[in-house]
Parts: C-alpha cells; sequence; structure tokens
C-alpha cells in the first residue's frame, strides 16, 4: 500500500500569503514568537514562526468555539468604534472609517459649538427675588 506524504504549503500558495502583518492575529503570533529567535527568512508573513502563527490561529479557534462565537464574521458597515473615536478626538493618529471620521468631525464641532457660546447665568426664581430684595 501507498504511503502518502504530507508536505507543508509553499510559501507562493494564496493560504500562506494571509498570514501577513494585515492578519488581525499578527500581532498576537507575534508576542507568541518573541521569545524565540529567528532569522528573518523563518518569519511567515514577515510577522512570527509557524509554531506562534499556530498558536494564535488555535487559541483564537478554541475561544469562538468556547463563547459560542461566529467563526466567520461579516463586518458591520454601520459600526463606529467610539474607543478609535475618542482617541481620534485626542489626537491620535489612527485608521478610521469614513463613518468614524464623520462621528470624530460631528463631536468636535460640538464641543466647539459649546465653547463659543456666550454664558448666561441661570438661576432660580427665589434666588432672582432674594437678589431683587437686596438691592
Amino acid at each position: 500500500m501507498p504511503t502518502q506524504a504530507i508536505a507543508s504549503a509553499p510559501a507562493d500558495e494564496p493560504a500562506h500569503a494571509r498570514l501577513t502583518i494585515a492578519h488581525p492575529l499578527a500581532a498576537v503570533a507575534a508576542r507568541n514568537c518573541a521569545d524565540h529567535t529567528h532569522d528573518l527568512a523563518d518569519l511567515v508573513g514577515g510577522v512570527a514562526c509557524g509554531g506562534a502563527w499556530s498558536k494564535a490561529l488555535h487559541d483564537d479557534f478554541m475561544f469562538a468555539l468556547e463563547c459560542g462565537l461566529p467563526l466567520d464574521l461579516e463586518a458591520d458597515p454601520s459600526y463606529v468604534d467610539e474607543v478609535a473615536v475618542r482617541r481620534a478626538m485626542r489626537g491620535e493618529d489612527l485608521e478610521l472609517t469614513e463613518l468614524e471620521r464623520a462621528e470624530v468631525r460631528r463631536r468636535l464641532a460640538a464641543i466647539r459649538a459649546r465653547r463659543n457660546r456666550p454664558y448666561r447665568f441661570a438661576c432660580s426664581r427665589a434666588a432672582a427675588a432674594r437678589r431683587e430684595a437686596a438691592r
């Protein structure tokens, strides 16, 4: 009976091309790989070694299974990341969607409008009556 050898995918196959710095788990894989010493040629996608990528992908998969999360997520085009908006309002340089940029502009305009409004003192009728009586 013939045996079949299973070889790892070569670097020019499409599945390998997805493991780059743009992958959502790239930072996790890089942290997993930080303790190892590698040549740059050993890093998959220039980010982390194969073992670190494997651990990151496995842990993510197991977390999704344990928490009952869907494995394939579709991005919601109307989603606005509140944390990113607040950070951008503080002046951090972030990549934002068009909706998030519009929200930052709207909030900053509201702050400017509040700051440019003339202040009027408001008091209760009782305080106004006391003030009039004191004159």
